[in-house]
């Protein structure tokens, strides 16, 4: 790569991109459309070129917002703004709209649960939904990929720049910490005789 095609920090190659400059576009291209690409090829039939254009003009839309700080990676930031994208997508694609599965679902309970069951299923659901929200960036990044975008260690290493010895780490003290908070709270008081 020549030397008028790097950027020192990631900060620089934010500055170019506020401006416009088209080595700023070439590098993003270069170092992240792979990672955007694979994405939406697992979610199935999405133009991973249209994914990653959205993105790119997503990114662009924030970064000249003067109150833009970026809090994590490029990578995870990017990673996050694309997975956004494909769920929307992939949601538009279904036959029912969210509208007409909320409505499905709360007139049929799933057979035998009692309907105080399912609202105590759903509060915790809520509480972890809360709990992961509230994990710092870099902790809910890791749970993400690996539970819910199903990426293999070596693919969250390489999306996040972390070592594939240390994501395994990570992975194990944010679910640690997850947990903890988790059976801490009364709705899991069932779990807090349990052994780790």
């Amino acid at each position: 790569m020549n030397k008028s095609l790097t950027y020192e920090s990631e900060e620089d190659l934010l500055k170019a991109l506020r401006q416009g400059a088209a080595s700023a576009f070439e590098i993003l291209y270069r170092q992240y459309y792979r990672m955007v690409a694979k994405q939406a090829m697992d979610a199935g039939r999405l133009d991973a070129e249209d994914v990653f254009q959205e993105t790119l003009v997503i990114l662009v839309r924030k970064v000249r917002d003067p109150e833009f700080r970026l809090t994590a990676k490029l990578s995870t930031y990017l990673f996050a703004i694309a997975r956004n994208l494909i769920y929307k997508k992939t949601a538009a694609q279904t036959e029912f709209s969210t509208g007409d599965i909320a409505a499905y679902q709360q007139e049929a309970p799933q057979a035998g649960e009692a309907p105080e069951d399912r609202e105590k299923r759903e509060n915790q659901l809520n509480v972890v939904s809360g709990f992961l929200e509230i994990l710092e960036e870099d902790c809910r990044q890791v749970l993400l990929l690996s539970f819910f975008e199903k990426c293999s260690q070596a693919e969250i290493a390489e999306t996040m720049g972390y070592a594939e010895s240390f994501v395994k780490v990570k992975k194990y003290r944010c679910m640690e910490y997850l947990r903890k908070k988790v059976k801490a709270h009364p709705l899991f008081a069932h779990l807090q005789n349990d052994a780790s």
